[in-house]
């Protein structure tokens, strides 16, 4: 933890001329917390006259192990543009012994644009002490989104024989975030005969992605021409 650790040492020995069994004493008993980096202990033993004799020795904590570090989940997100998706990247949950609060950090950075297709994610956590944990997670941006269509107005013709008539009719238009001109199809062509009475046209329009959108409008064709009788002769 951030205040060290306990650490038991061995026990020091004294010799004496004298005193057989001379007392010793530690500067830092072991068995107690010791903080992180060096500490020198001194021994003291005295002898049964006050004599006393020293000699020490260092005890260095260390932290030498990484955060660890739990990803986010792998997450999917909805492309906003044809360079893919501006992604705020959640926090992962960082556990370490020793430093409080390690400083988190993304590679590619959170709040960066990505791409459409799939990206891996680097987080990294390092520790007060330079130890760096670190672990991946993925972020797919996708587009799901059909293109919005605009079908032209409604058309209605005079027929000009017994199939109908040949119609045209203005293009349709179709706006996507992602594809800047989506593949717009007619389920029956301007141009071409249409019968007498309604006639549905149906617009598609196919994205990059494969989203198609849909829209819809009339072709009435109608005979208000009344026949051109030519009478005998008086």
């Amino acid at each position: 933890g951030p205040a060290g650790v306990f650490v038991d040492y061995p026990s020091a020995t004294a010799t004496d001329n004298v005193t057989q069994t001379p007392i010793i004493t530690y500067s830092q008993d072991s068995g107690t917390v010791f903080p992180l980096g060096p500490t020198t202990v001194t021994v003291t033993a005295t002898d049964e006259a006050g004599n006393f004799g020293t000699a020490t020795f260092v005890v260095t904590v260390q932290d030498t192990t990484a955060p660890v570090v739990t990803p986010p989940a792998d997450m999917t997100v909805e492309a906003t543009g044809a360079a893919g998706a501006q992604v705020v990247l959640p926090v992962p949950t960082v556990v370490e012994a020793v430093t409080a609060e390690p400083a988190i950090t993304f590679s590619p950075e959170s709040g960066t644009t990505l791409p459409l297709g799939e990206t891996v994610v680097t987080v990294s956590a390092p520790d007060d002490a330079g130890n760096v944990g670190s672990t991946t997670f993925k972020v797919l941006v996708l587009d799901t989104t059909a293109p919005i269509v605009t079908a032209p107005a409604d058309v209605i013709a005079e027929a000009s024989g017994p199939q109908g008539a040949a119609v045209t009719y203005s293009p349709a238009t179709a706006t996507d975030a992602v594809t800047a001109e989506p593949v717009i199809t007619y389920s029956q062509v301007s141009g071409t005969t249409f019968a007498i009475g309604q006639t549905i046209v149906t617009v598609t329009a196919t994205d990059a992605a494969g989203n198609a959108g849909t829209a819809s409008f009339k072709v009435t064709v109608s005979d208000t021409t009344p026949p051109v009788v030519t009478a005998p002769a008086d």
